[in-house]
């Protein structure tokens, strides 16, 4: 009888562990994707800030041919 609950509860210490190792895996990619994407999202806005400054410098540029 002892042995019998031993031997589950050995069980389910091995599947919490093993729960508890793939939470910390799972963890540790959402991470690496978080940083990814947050990466990627600086990127992409230096990108738009550039695009948005060629065109107000364009916009600025006719305006000032338009004056003349």
């Amino acid at each position: 009888m002892l042995e019998a609950e031993l031997e589950q509860l050995e069980q389910r210490v091995q599947r919490l562990v093993a729960a508890y190792r793939q939470a910390k895996l799972e963890t540790k990619r959402a991470i690496q994707e978080r940083d990814r994407l947050t990466a990627l999202n600086a990127e992409l806005r230096r990108r738009i800030e550039g695009v948005v400054d060629r065109v107000r410098k364009l916009e600025t540029e006719q305006g000032s041919e338009e004056n003349v």
